[in-house]
């Protein structure tokens, strides 16, 4: 073996390192509704019946495209903007306010995983609390 093809394979590995390196820890994720980036504190996770995930930049996204697939959805993962945790829709708090998460689509619905938080931010912001908006009524 030649030191050309040492060479030749060191630099494709290492280009190869690269891409895997910028995809997993540089590249944001995209919206699947408008392809914004995501803020993790706003991200919505929706959990399709064949168990691919689909994520949302704010819940205006994610609602407009959970109105055509509806069918295909088997839960909604929210996020609450105090804590960061992960919630299922269910049982989060929904508040529209005059804060707005999202300029380009004017969201002003906010997500809570406790109740009290959820009235502190409808006080503050002029809010109202809402209902989820990924229920269907079946």
């Amino acid at each position: 073996m030649t030191k050309t093809f040492w060479i030749g394979l060191a630099i494709i590995f290492g280009i190869a390192l690269g891409g895997v390196f910028y995809q997993k820890f540089i590249k944001s994720p995209r919206c699947a509704y408008d392809g914004s980036a995501i803020p993790l504190i706003y991200e919505v996770d929706i959990v399709l019946k064949d168990h691919a995930t689909m994520k949302f930049c704010s819940i205006y996204c994610a609602a407009q495209w959970f109105k055509n697939n509806a069918q295909r959805i088997d839960h909604v993962i929210v996020t609450d903007e105090i804590r960061g945790n992960k919630i299922d829709s269910y049982i989060a708090y929904f508040v529209e306010s005059e804060l707005i998460t999202n300029e380009t689509n004017d969201n002003r619905i906010h997500v809570f995983q406790q109740r009290q938080d959820a009235l502190t931010h409808a006080e503050k912001f002029h809010g109202t609390m809402t209902d989820d908006p990924f229920t269907t009524d079946e």
